[in-house]
């Protein structure tokens, strides 16, 4: 069998010709599109936070250091309460938390930002009607437990998705501990 060089380094040069072209294409969407898709993270985040802080006015942030980790939270300029993001590994990956918490120690709102888990089971996590079980008074002892049989005082967990729901219920709680360590409070 004769093999002619040519018969390879041509195919070869045009193969490496359109890959060069691709990634140039990707290169260059990515340049383009980077700075609005950061932009927009930014601008979805500050949602986040004013959903639930509503009365804040603008948050300057800082990070903790807990038990569990390095936490970033934010600060209202006009010190009504702050902000924790937090995070805990659920079914689908990391599970993130923002929980908004008054400088009297009441939680006025919770907001899964981020979660991969199951539509329909672990994705109800997001409907305001699971979050709002967290608003209100601190839990006594300083953490949120989890339920299946809807016991006053505990969060009911989402029926077939007690890893989710667990998983927002320990972010809560590391924004509870976060809130503790910052204020030099104790529940």
């Amino acid at each position: 069998m004769n093999i002619n060089p040519k018969d390879i380094i041509g195919p070869t040069c045009v193969l490496v010709g359109v890959c060069a072209a691709f990634t140039a294409a990707v290169v260059g969407t990515n340049s383009i599109t980077e700075e609005k898709i950061n932009q927009l993270n930014i601008e979805t985040a500050n949602a986040a936070k004013m959903e639930v802080l509503p009365s804040a006015d603008s948050f300057e942030t800082a990070t903790v250091d807990t038990v569990n980790g390095a936490v970033e939270y934010y600060e209202a300029a006009n010190g009504v309460g702050y902000v924790f993001s937090t995070s805990y590994k659920s079914y689908g990956g990391a599970l993130v938390v923002m929980t908004g918490i008054s400088a009297e120690g009441e939680i006025t709102g919770v907001k899964v930002t981020s979660c991969s888990d199951t539509p329909g089971l672990g994705l109800k996590c997001q409907e305001a009607s699971f979050q709002d079980q967290y608003k209100g008074a601190l839990p006594e002892g300083g953490a949120f437990q989890v339920t299946k049989t809807g016991e006053a005082g505990k969060i009911d967990a989402i029926s077939g998705a007690t890893i989710t729901t667990n998983a927002v219920t320990n972010s809560v709680n590391y924004a509870i501990e976060a809130f503790n360590q910052v204020t030099g409070g104790a529940n």
